[in-house]
């Protein structure tokens, strides 16, 4: 049977796959694979908060421009955009440096303010237990989106614009000839293309060897819902506390989403579904300390993305075109941090790589080379919504490393 022909395929059907093939298609024969069903695994069960100021605050241009787009994308189709105040709490000693760090971000064009915790609690009665912290940053222009709604609909607008879309179609190799990539081999045949771009999670790295060595490994991340058993205020803040790696936001229903605790996975491809018992002892422990409203919260449920999200050594995405990887190859993964709130940025930046052309922001923070190593074993480090943390407790944090 002859070989199927594209401009581009898309290996992956998460958040960062189905932007760039939406970004993609208006110029572009597009076809994405994806081995199961969109948003199967981390992507469609992310926490979905789009805090990019706090998360990317290294990267101020980057954190902008993915953060313009959710209120315009908003209305599109069954995706919605829910503007809501984050509130990052800031440990006691650092409110000098938090003051400072609000300065930084107002000069990057995000809305964020110091506040003291008096204040903080005059302005969110009944919500924090501040004792150990001097206030947190507030930042005003974020908000939280249902994460697999965003990503269907990132692959309908796709597929709007001229993109095939086919799931239950895995990727089993990238075809490289003469130095270039020039298509794919997956479980329904040989697609020829004159562009790659692997997007797939922890699994871009196996599938790019022995053509390319991403320092790239699975982990998971647990979340949980739980129900306050009291109505939470519309003003509600999502939040998070460096101090313990959690994080936190409402949901319409009244309920909370609380995230964090992640583990590297020692088994590549073993599923999960359920959080641990360690997990949930510690949100009862911890959560009642900083939030008032769960002090009598049931827990409704755990969950985790199934086979493991995709850490790098420095936490950060890698978006490249490698010099030393194939011609014609384009990759976008480990997004430790952020990858819903990134995936506009990031869906541009691969359009350019793909195209050649001039990106509208600078990829260097995420290119292959700033890696010394290209080993995937690495030790994990966790990086919260907001760094908000001293290199101390970056250090710190590094030294922790359990394991599922």
């Amino acid at each position: 049977m002859a070989a199927e022909r594209r401009d581009v395929v898309v290996v992956g059907g998460g958040v960062i796959g189905c932007g760039a093939a939406r970004w993609l298609a208006p110029d572009n024969d597009v076809l994405l694979l994806e081995g199961d069903q969109l948003a199967g695994d981390a992507s469609g069960k992310a926490s979905g908060m789009v805090t990019n100021g706090a998360s990317f605050r290294a990267h101020p241009e980057f954190a902008r421009a993915a953060a313009n787009f959710f209120p315009e994308f908003d209305g599109t189709g069954s995706f919605s955009f829910t503007e809501r105040e984050s509130v990052g709490l800031v440990a006691e000693g650092d409110g000098d440096w938090a003051r400072a760090e609000a300065e930084r971000m107002r000069a990057a064009d995000f809305d964020v303010e110091f506040v003291d915790a008096p204040t903080l609690e005059d302005r969110y009665p009944d919500a924090f237990d501040l004792d150990g912290y001097d206030g947190a940053l507030v930042y005003h222009d974020t908000g939280w989106v249902d994460p697999y709604t965003y990503t269907v609909t990132l692959a309908d607008a796709a597929r709007d614009r001229g993109a095939d879309v086919r799931t239950g179609d895995r990727v089993a190799e990238l075809l490289v000839e003469d130095g270039a990539v020039v298509g794919v081999e997956s479980s329904e045949g040989t697609v020829r293309a004159d562009a790659v771009v692997v997007a797939a999670g922890w699994r871009s790295r196996e599938l790019c060897l022995p053509h390319l060595e991403l320092p790239v490994r699975p982990f998971r991340w647990q979340a949980a819902t739980l129900d306050p058993e009291r109505e939470l205020p519309d003003w509600y803040p999502m939040g998070w506390d460096p101090t313990i790696d959690r994080y936190w936001r409402p949901e319409h229903n009244g309920s909370i989403h609380v995230g964090g605790d992640e583990v590297v996975v020692r088994d590549p491809g073993s599923r999960r579904s359920t959080v641990s018992t360690d997990f949930k002892l510690r949100l009862a422990t911890e959560m009642p300390d900083r939030l008032r409203h769960l002090e009598d919260a049931t827990f409704v449920r755990g969950d985790t993305c199934t086979t493991g999200d995709a850490a790098t050594p420095d936490t950060y995405p890698i978006v490249d075109a490698p010099d030393d990887g194939p011609d014609n190859l384009v990759v976008a993964t480990g997004f430790q941090i952020g990858g819903v709130m990134s995936s506009p940025a990031v869906a541009e930046a691969v359009r350019s790589l793909v195209t050649r052309a001039e990106p509208d922001v600078s990829l260097d923070p995420f290119r292959l080379d700033r890696f010394d190593t290209r080993s995937a074993d690495f030790p994990f480090v966790r990086h919260m919504a907001e760094t908000e943390i001293t290199e101390s407790r970056i250090d710190a944090r590094a030294s922790r490393n359990e394991a599922d």
